[in-house]
Order: structure tokens, then sequence, then C-alpha cells
């Protein structure tokens, strides 16, 4: 156990590093949507960097930094493209006008506290199961990281396609070659947030690989903290947006289509008793 927290401290120290630089590089380009580009790869990073400092590199290890690193690789390299070129993300924007309201010296202390050190320690919890696996290197199983790598895989490709299909989406909107307002197509025909249950999977995937080792059972902490997050938070704030803009449209829409775990549709009959 002891071992375990100082490895939990070691991860948090570079961690705490990393999005104070995060910060400054923000606070330069008066541009603090610069933490979500970086989101994902402060994982790798700091995962990196106690595992170095741990001199702990074994198969688990390993496994679990490489796969981390093809998560964080995508999810950083989506949102650059996304985001290049453009100036700060609305909702930042909204965060600066109504903080700066209060001073700058508050604008800079709630920035830091809630843009990056909260995300920081949300990262953290998120990154049990790396951390598990840097402190107890050697006691793997090699059924559970063949299962988890598997869910793991799903999950990524569930959310790799989702996202391909929500970008190409919104191309075509900006293009004019789609006049729909809704993407009830592909896999969002069987779920309203098939993107969400990816990522949910792709953590639940690490937790199984470290399951069976000492304190395994505290990974499982991760995947449980992103479904909290996109099931009872992120999703449901877009839910109230899609239904402020699009009304009846996206009522129909939620009331035939599942919430989070794919299903096939609703029939009409079914829709009209929910």
């Amino acid at each position: 156990m002891e071992t375990l927290f100082f490895n939990i401290a070691v991860f948090g120290f570079f961690l705490l590093i990393i999005v104070s630089l995060i910060f400054i590089l923000a606070q330069i380009k008066k541009d603090n949507s610069i933490m979500d580009i970086a989101y994902g790869p402060i994982f790798l990073i700091s995962g990196l960097a106690t595992a170095y400092y741990s001199e702990s590199f074994s198969v688990l290890t390993t496994t679990i930094l490489v796969v981390t690193a093809i998560w964080a690789s995508r999810l950083g390299l989506r949102i650059w493209l996304k985001n290049r070129g453009r100036d700060e993300d609305i909702r930042y924007v909204s965060w600066r006008n109504d903080w700066m309201m209060k001073g700058q010296a508050y604008f800079y202390l709630r920035s830091y506290l809630q843009i990056n050190l909260l995300q920081g320690l949300i990262i953290l919890l998120i990154s049990l199961p790396l951390i598990i696996s840097i402190t107890f290197p050697e006691s793997m199983n090699y059924t559970f990281l063949a299962l988890g790598s598997v869910i793991f895989a799903f999950g990524f490709i569930l959310e790799s396609a989702a996202d391909y299909q929500v970008d190409r989406f919104l191309a075509e909107k900006r293009a004019g070659t789609n006049k729909a307002n809704l993407l009830t197509t592909g896999l969002f025909r069987f779920s309203r947030r098939p993107n969400y249950f990816g990522e949910t999977l792709i953590w639940w995937g690490m937790a199984v690989m470290v399951l069976p080792l000492p304190l395994g059972f505290l990974g499982i902490l991760s995947p449980l903290l992103i479904t909290y997050i996109v099931t009872l938070v992120t999703g449901p704030m877009l839910e109230k947006i899609f239904l402020e803009k699009y009304g009846a449209e996206y009522a129909a829409y939620m009331r035939r289509t599942n919430y989070f775990v794919p299903g096939l549709p609703k029939t009409k009959a079914e829709s009209s008793l929910t």
C-alpha cells in the first residue's frame, strides 16, 4: 500500500508540473482551451515519467503505456486538428468573461484551479490502472491482460469510428452537402453517445488488465469515474443543449435510440410507450 501511495505521489508530482506549465502557456497564448489538446498526452507523459523514475517497464506496464499512447495520440491529434487556426473555445471564452469581471488575479486563480488542477486531479484518479501496473509490474495475469486488451481494442475502435462519423457529418454540414440537423445514422442509430460508450470501455479494459494485481480492485475507480462523468455530467449537458436547439426532432430521436449502451432502435410502438 505504501509503495502504491508513493507512486501516486510521484505521478501526481509530474502531473502538477505539466498542468502548471500548460497553465503558463495558456496565459501567454490567452487560450485556456489548449488544456483540451494536452489532456490525453498528459496521461502518457506522466505515466512514462513515473515508470522511468520507478524503473518499471515490465510486460504489463509496457502494454498499458502502449495502449495509453495509442489512445492519447488519437485524442490529442483530433482535438488539435479541430481547434487549429481557431480562437479560444467558446466554453472557455464564457468562463474568461465571467471570471475577468472579478479581476485579473481572480481569473488566473480560478483558471488554474478549475481548468488545470481539477482536470489534473481527475487525470490522477483515472490513471490508477497505470499507476498500479507500475507499482506491481511482475504480478500480472496473461488471461486478464488479454481480456483487457480486447475490451480496450473494442472501445478504441468504437470511439474512433463514432468520432469519425461526427467529424464527417459536421464537415458535410459546413460544405452544405448534408442538410440534416442531427446525426442519427451509422453508430448513432444504435446509441446517442457511442463515442462515450467506447471511451468507458477503454478504461474498463485497462482496469481489467490490473484486476488480479495486489490492490488491483482500486483500478476499477478509473472506469467508474469516467462512466459517471460521461453518463451523468457531460452527456446530460449535451442532451439539454440538443433538446433546446432541436426540440421535437431530438425528443423523437431520444425515444427511439438508446442513450449510452448501443442497442437496436425502438419501433414506433415501443417509442410511444416511453
